[in-house]
């Protein structure tokens, strides 16, 4: 092999080194602390474009190498459970033998679609959902005006979070109880409640964590780098933006906590764990609040299910547990409905 052929495999195996060894850091970010790592903590953002790169590297070395292929492999065989937490390949699972029950999480921003729209969307896509339990976050109606729109669930329970900010939950099972989990919040909150199904209690806990809060200005500079990523606006708009991400990871982090603590007390058959995270599948809040629990979509879904619409920024922050109650059998991010910046997240689950 000449000098050139050594410089260039060179190179490209740096690179796939390079490529690897950050989509592992990626890959295994959940279990930093965002209070102690801030901006390291926020690597699961990126872990979509690093898995991209080394997919590439597969290719590269499939035509100039063939005998590296096994380099960008490995890495994606180590960082394999998180390529499944990011972007599961799941068909519906056979018929199940149990009961089926299904269970639906949706941020409905405010019902502004509603208010636009004569056809009222979101309340139609409701009543028409089929599900036992919807968990509604951005959810405004008291329960008089929910038990109006919703004749079909007997039980409502309307969660009043800080400064109007409602959380909303219907049920065809009766509601026992419904108590807040403590936490540090000016708008967000998560709420414990306990239904009674049949001769066993179902567990619900119903979040709406920390938001992000990107501004109109800071839409405008995601979109900016988008269009002309030069170098300069790169590195500027970049930090500005990660700065502000790590700020509500911070934040996002402790009420992750309290509400993993709330779910390990509960003894409990069955349980479902829902909302609207205002985080990746690779995050903390996701890796912390899951743990111990199936991850609804992990097991049972297809493809990224980006749950979040609006500005590019397409990610799931919309998430579905259970526990061992409970068998996956579909999960899906509706994107059917575009009358909120969130589409709805649902789940076919057997009862064991």
């Amino acid at each position: 092999m000449n000098i050139l052929g050594h410089t260039v495999k060179g190179v490209l195996l740096f690179g796939n080194i390079v490529a690897g060894a950050g989509f592992l850091f990626c890959a295994y970010s959940s279990s930093l602390s965002p209070v102690a790592h801030p901006v390291l903590s926020c690597a699961g953002l990126f872990f979509p474009f690093l898995l991209l790169a080394v997919v590439a590297f597969v290719f590269v070395w499939l035509f100039y190498r063939r005998r590296l292929v096994w380099v960008p492999l490995a890495f994606l065989l180590l960082g394999g459970g998180a390529i499944m937490t990011y972007t599961p390949f799941h068909g519906a699972k056979e018929t199940a033998d149990g009961e089926v029950l299904k269970f639906l999480t949706y941020n409905v921003m405010g019902m502004q679609g509603d208010e636009e729209d004569e056809s009222h969307p979101i309340q139609t896509y409701i009543q028409q959902s089929d599900a036992d339990v919807v968990c509604l976050q951005e959810f405004r109606w008291d329960e008089k005006q929910m038990k109006e729109a919703f004749p079909m669930y007997p039980y409502v329970k309307s969660l009043d979070v800080e400064n109007g900010n409602r959380m909303g939950c219907l049920s065809r099972f009766p509601i026992l109880s419904a108590k807040r989990i403590p936490y540090e919040s000016g708008t967000n909150g998560s709420f414990l409640l306990r239904l009674k199904m049949e001769t066993d209690t179902l567990t619900v806990v119903c979040n709406h964590l920390e938001s992000n809060k990107l501004d109109a200005h800071d839409k405008e500079v995601y979109e900016g780098l988008l269009k002309s990523p030069d170098e300069q606006k790169v590195k500027t708009g970049g930090k500005y933006l990660i700065r502000k991400l790590a700020d509500a990871a911070v934040i996002r982090a402790p009420q992750a906590d309290s509400v993993a603590q709330a779910i390990v007390r509960q003894a409990t058959k069955y349980l479902l764990v829902c909302g609207d995270f205002n985080d990746s599948p690779i995050s903390y809040a996701h890796h912390t609040i899951g743990r111990g629990l199936t991850d609804a979509y992990r097991a049972a879904g297809w493809g990224p299910g980006f749950s979040y619409n609006r500005n590019f920024l397409y990610f799931r922050i919309d998430h579905m547990f259970v526990n061992k109650g409970f068998r996956p059998l579909k999960c899906r991010v509706d994107n059917s409905i575009s009358a909120s910046d969130h589409y709805p997240l649902w789940c076919l689950v057997e009862k064991l």
